[in-house]
């Protein structure tokens, strides 16, 4: 089941700050706080120091309004807290629902975590099964951790979430942690990971932009990286991020319920009111029979179409077919590719830079889609 999230860092702000924030996220339907407990062992500038009577509160407060708590550490601030492989009841008493491993444990210590009797959580550090993908390595070696959580310790109980990477140029891309998303969920493993907020200060890297999972997703509103995170089977999105803004709060959980993926379109001035209101309020679906240049969808077919500005059609440019194509006439059109202009076609609009790698998900019916005016 999908779930969106926030990240707090006490090191940074002050606990009312951090409580107002929760409670507004909360009330739009983020369920998930993401926080670190090691921020001072990785040297981040400006970071101080969080007593445990801070770390009570909030995780009180988060418990209050039912927000589950992923909480990072290592196996020195674990062996600190008073855990130990078989107890887990130190995390239970400080309301920490999911423990997130950054390093310090072998498989087989995680399996032994991952039955542990408190119903924690343990959720590893997707990332590291990324590092050396192109030989195999990391596929390998995370099928082998993987046989071993399920032959020697609870896999009911594992979960998974990407790194985020608050340095330009050092997060990851797509195409490569495909082939370790799809590893995980033949596990039956969900995996999450963290887009950036183009609003929020720049706490983890003042000379940096957004704390995401996926480079590409550096400069992306924050409800788009999310579409695409969810396209890609994601099942957790978190902010990473100190403090959204309110109005990327609320996009993304205007969003993430959704059954389709939302295209932010610039319309063209010309286009006549009725015909923009029709397309906006129709759920489409391209057809399975997948065109080389084109996403074909039928479901606005029968409206009436005069001809107007039949120009040229080019690359994410979105077309209406008119009356001259007789009974295609209303079938809806994004072109692929630059193509010339047709007397059937009326453009009507483009599709906003920001989603256009959103497209290939709507390909040969794989996803519904809707098409919202950019504003």
């Amino acid at each position: 089941m999908r779930e969106i999230g926030i990240s707090v860092y006490p090191n940074f702000y002050p606990l009312d700050q951090i409580k107002d924030y929760l409670e507004k996220a909360n009330s739009l339907g983020f369920k998930k706080v993401f926080v670190s407990l090691i921020l001072n062992n990785h040297g981040f500038e400006g970071a101080e120091d969080v007593n445990a009577n801070t770390w009570n509160d909030i995780l009180s407060y988060c418990k209050e309004l039912g927000m589950t708590v992923s909480a990072d550490m290592n196996d020195e601030v674990f062996n600190e807290l008073g855990c130990t492989l078989n107890d887990l009841s130190a995390l239970q008493k400080m309301g920490i629902t999911k423990l997130r491993i950054d390093g310090g444990f072998t498989s087989e210590e995680i399996a032994l975590l991952s039955k542990n009797q408190q119903g924690i959580q343990i959720e590893v550090n997707a990332s590291m099964s990324s590092s050396d993908n192109q030989n195999g390595n990391a596929l390998r070696e995370c099928r082998e951790f993987l046989e071993t959580v399920e032959k020697e310790g609870n896999i009911g109980q594992l979960t998974a979430c990407h790194n985020f990477f608050p340095l330009p140029d050092t997060a990851l891309s797509l195409e490569d942690i495909r082939p370790i998303n799809d590893l995980f969920a033949s596990f039956g493993v969900p995996v999450g990971g963290f887009v950036a907020s183009q609003l929020s200060p720049k706490d983890l890297h003042h000379l940096g932009h957004g704390v995401c999972t996926i480079e590409k997703h550096r400069f992306l509103p924050c409800h788009i990286s999310m579409l695409e995170l969810f396209a890609n089977g994601f099942e957790d999105v978190i902010i990473g991020d100190s403090f959204a803004d309110l109005s990327e709060l609320t996009e993304m959980a205007r969003c993430y319920k959704q059954d389709y993926i939302e295209i932010p379109v610039i319309f063209n001035p010309f286009v006549p009111l009725n015909t923009k209101m029709k397309i906006q309020e129709s759920i489409l679906l391209s057809r399975v029979d997948q065109p080389a240049n084109l996403i074909r969808a039928t479901d606005t077919r029968g409206m009436e179409v005069p001809p107007c500005f039949c120009a040229p059609r080019g690359k994410y440019t979105i077309s209406v077919l008119n009356n001259r194509s007789a009974q295609y006439e209303g079938e809806l059109q994004i072109s692929l590719k630059d193509l010339g202009p047709s007397v059937e076609h009326n453009v009507i609009g483009f599709v906003h830079p920001f989603a256009k790698d959103l497209l290939p998900y709507l390909l040969a019916g794989r996803n519904k889609f809707r098409l919202v005016e950019y504003k």
